[in-house]
């Protein structure tokens, strides 16, 4: 019997993965909006990852405890059609989310006379043949931008028995197996064809499993253990330096450090469709120093009720009402150069819509919970007033007694 196989460490949630996943979703609220003033306060100004990295983290780290359970406990096709469907919630939602976009650039177009928003995030192929890119946005090879993570998205859990059948065998093999793939896709340039423009996915999920593998690796440990990966003085150490190197690099412009290196762009460079190493060791010491903080620090005391908690909570809905929001956000600031006086309202504006989602989502989960509760209660007690007290209530198969 393997390490994984064993009997998991009961612990108490750690709302910690909500809240970042929370923040993730606020920052890619904001970044879709580009040239408002906020994204310069976003942590892509501040590092070699972005949101989207840690969101993928997140998601790897989640499915710990959403399927590998039932997978390792030996329902495997139970857990994998578990994914499979959510899968298909998840491309339900990209295709709603794609002619949302479409809807809204037309009208901006058709309304306000802002035609050149038709040649931009991929609308131009509806115009020049519209019937090929049809067909695209249905099997997912042509994506709009600022609406294109979610495809990467179903692939990674269409991926995941594989990466939980090799974790049975070990951890290692199962993360030994994704770094092969990640190499093999940058030497041999493989990704999922776009269609009807030529090229590959922009968030290549062959490449992208990887941060996916890694989080799933944390949240195994963390299930069994208790803790995702063991606190280490020289890798806390070394995670910072890193994380400051990165920080400096943005900050200074230091990318000839980089570029003068004769190791291939996937070690050194920063590509995002490939998830160049940079981008890759920058998520995962970011994540192992808030995984890490002091105890007397905010970020390690995270509770249910915060707010970044709640939308880390609802993550789909509060992702999908967010793009259309964001892409309603690029409508208002078409032409604009930033400016706090506008950005400001117009962010905050979007994230109150978010967090009362947010909200709103979280109390009729609770609703649905006490009607349900309270049903039940009603059928007790309506079954208990029909049985005599003699005849105590019984299965309604039970041989009735002679009169």
């Amino acid at each position: 019997m393997t390490a994984v196989t064993r009997t998991a460490l009961k612990s108490p949630r750690d709302y910690r993965v909500d809240f970042w996943r929370g923040i993730a979703l606020a920052m890619i609220f904001v970044n879709h909006i580009p040239g408002n003033v906020w994204e310069n306060f976003t942590s892509r100004n501040f590092g070699f990852s972005d949101a989207a990295e840690l969101f993928v983290f997140l998601a790897g780290f989640a499915s710990a405890y959403a399927y590998a359970p039932l997978f390792l406990a030996g329902e495997r096709v139970a857990a994998t059609l578990k994914a499979w469907r959510r899968a298909g919630v998840l491309y339900l939602v990209h295709i709603t989310l794609t002619v949302a976009a479409i809807g809204i650039f037309s009208w901006a177009a058709l309304a306000l006379g802002y035609g050149d928003m038709m040649r931009t995030i991929g609308l131009r192929s509806f115009i020049t043949m519209p019937m090929e890119t049809m067909i695209g946005v249905a099997g997912l090879g042509h994506q709009l931008g600022y609406v294109n993570i979610l495809p990467m998205y179903c692939v990674l859990l269409l991926m995941l028995p594989l990466h939980l059948a090799l974790a049975q065998i070990s951890r290692g093999a199962m993360l030994a197996g994704a770094v092969l793939m990640w190499i093999v896709a940058y030497v041999w340039a493989i990704d999922v064809p776009a269609f009807p423009l030529p090229g590959g996915w922009f968030f290549n999920p062959f490449s992208w499993q990887l941060i996916f593998a890694v989080g799933l690796y944390c949240g195994l440990n963390r299930r069994e253990t208790g803790v995702a990966v063991s606190y280490r003085p020289w890798l806390y150490a070394l995670a910072l330096a890193y994380a400051l190197l990165a920080f400096l690099t943005i900050r200074f412009g230091l990318w000839w450090i980089w570029g003068q290196s004769p190791l291939p762009v996937l070690i050194t460079g920063f590509d995002k469709t490939y998830v160049s190493l940079t981008r890759l060791l920058h998520v995962m010491a970011i994540c192992y120093l808030f995984a890490n903080a002091a105890a007397s620090s905010p970020f390690a005391n995270i509770s249910r009720d915060n707010i970044f908690t709640m939308l880390g909570r609802h993550s789909l809905p509060v992702f999908a009402v967010g793009t259309v929001l964001s892409l309603c956000g690029q409508v208002l600031k078409h032409g604009s150069e930033p400016s706090i006086w506008f950005d400001t309202p117009m962010v905050l504006a979007g994230l109150a819509i978010l967090f009362g989602l947010a909200r709103y989502l979280d109390w009729w989960r609770t609703a649905q919970k006490v009607t349900v509760r309270s049903s039940d209660a009603a059928a007790e007690r309506a079954r208990g007033a029909m049985a005599t007290p003699d005849e105590p209530l019984t299965p309604i198969l039970k041989t009735r007694r002679p009169v």
